[in-house]
């Protein structure tokens, strides 16, 4: 379920990090012309020099302020730095946490979290991007469409202090050689800030692993729930289903600050999957947890 952290790295010996033979720091920023060590971005302001060096897709930085920080996916870490879409258990996890120690004499405890990403990979039960092009608002807020070199395609909601994350984990590495044979939605929760995990007391990897992360799949399914998906399975002859349908019904009822009107219409297409569809978003939530359930049994996560 971890996926990407990024991470401050307290209490450790930048200089026994730097000559670790596994990285090859070097500075990121160097004038060109004067071979110089940049201290202001592109925009003028001023920044930290920091020297980095990746091993198995994780970023190691050292900044010439004593800061060190790591970023990346532990699960592309435990694959070579590879993929993600394969399973990721509590035994690979560990292989991860000891890997890093034995390596880079990292504990967990070390670990300050600043980002991290928990999700769930799923064979879902109709087609991934079926179910993509249907989520419209993750509470009130619209999803984007997001695209990036390394993601691929994906929707995204952007809250305050986290993201909330759709997208085809199939599609996203075909496109780069790798085959696979089902269907692959992937559901992950990003925390960009720390509060809400910092008031249940997790402030490092380390509380991460002593709190289990399997504990965050009833948060997985909560965040799932909030979606408000459009079931193409519905069957009623009511009209409003030409509305219901549509995205921008959704979007221009929130923004016009309807809330009463748009919590009534809510209501209704609740009801009417309830009643006249194939339930795909409920399907949904009880694979994501059988899947969390079944995988923790044998040992695994994702």
């Amino acid at each position: 379920m971890i996926d990407f952290i990024k991470i401050h790295l307290h209490g450790h010996n930048a200089k026994a990090l730097e000559g670790n033979p596994l990285l090859a720091f070097c500075y990121n920023r160097i004038d060109v012309n004067t071979g110089e060590i940049s201290t202001v971005n592109k925009y003028g302001q001023k920044i930290t020099p920091f020297k980095n060096a990746t091993y198995l897709g994780l970023e190691f930085k050292i900044y010439d302020s004593g800061l060190i920080t790591i970023e990346g996916s532990l699960h592309k870490y435990w694959n070579k730095g590879e993929h993600n879409f394969n399973d990721f258990g509590s035994v690979a996890l560990d292989e991860v946490i000891k890997d890093l120690w034995t390596k880079f004499n990292i504990a967990p405890q070390q670990c300050v979290l600043k980002q991290l990403e928990i999700g769930v990979n799923i064979i879902p039960p109709i087609p991934t991007n079926n179910i993509i092009e249907h989520c419209f608002l993750h509470k009130t807020t619209p999803f984007e469409v997001i695209k990036n070199s390394d993601e691929g395609k994906y929707i995204q909601a952007e809250h305050s202090q986290y993201f909330i994350k759709v997208y085809n984990k199939k599609l996203h590495y075909a496109n780069k050689g790798f085959k696979i044979d089902n269907e692959i939605l992937r559901f992950e929760i990003k925390y960009r800030k720390m509060e809400k995990l910092n008031k249940i007391g997790i402030f490092t990897l380390g509380d991460l692993l002593d709190h289990g992360v399997q504990n965050f799949k009833n948060q997985l399914v909560l965040e799932w729930s909030n979606i408000l998906f459009y079931d193409q399975t519905i069957r009623h002859n009511t009209k409003r289903l030409l509305k219901y349908c549509n995205p921008l019904y959704w979007h221009g009822l929130v923004q016009n600050k309807t809330l009463a009107n748009f919590k009534k219409h809510k209501s209704i297409l609740k009801q009417l999957t309830l009643n006249d569809s194939l339930q795909i978003h409920e399907k949904v939530s009880g694979i994501m947890l059988k899947k969390v359930n079944d995988l923790f049994s044998t040992g695994y996560l994702n």
